[in-house]
């Protein structure tokens, strides 16, 4: 998918995007900011498709550490997540909550599987 289809994509699903490019002579990258915590980095190739993509987020809400804030700082992530999933790989939501299923995510494997990846060598 083209950078600026994604882009197109957020915005359409009320997600806030901004972006920051690092161009050089031998890659295109840069890094979308959806809000506080909540960033991706990415890679295009000569036609500005996304190649590449991570997604980084803080797991605390920045605000003020309440629980409602807390919950939706953890619904934003999970709605960055799910729709970039379904954007990049051309999925509908049901196969994308199975990959997130299968990621960990809501049966507290994540991680314990993060951690064992770190520590393998």
């Amino acid at each position: 998918m083209k950078l600026e289809h994604l882009l197109q994509a957020y915005k359409l699903n009320n997600i806030k995007t901004e972006l920051k490019e690092m161009n050089n002579e031998n890659e295109k990258a840069g890094v979308i900011s959806f809000t506080n915590g909540i960033t991706a980095s990415y890679l295009l190739d000569n036609e500005d498709i996304v190649i590449s993509m991570k997604i980084f987020f803080n797991c605390i809400t920045q605000e003020t550490l309440t629980i409602t804030n807390q919950v939706s700082h953890v619904i934003q992530v999970l709605n960055i997540m799910q729709n970039t999933i379904m954007l990049l790989a051309n999925i509908p939501q049901k196969e994308c909550n199975m990959i997130l299923e299968k990621l960990g995510l809501f049966d507290n494997t994540f991680q314990k599987r993060k951690t064992n990846k770190t520590f393998r060598t």
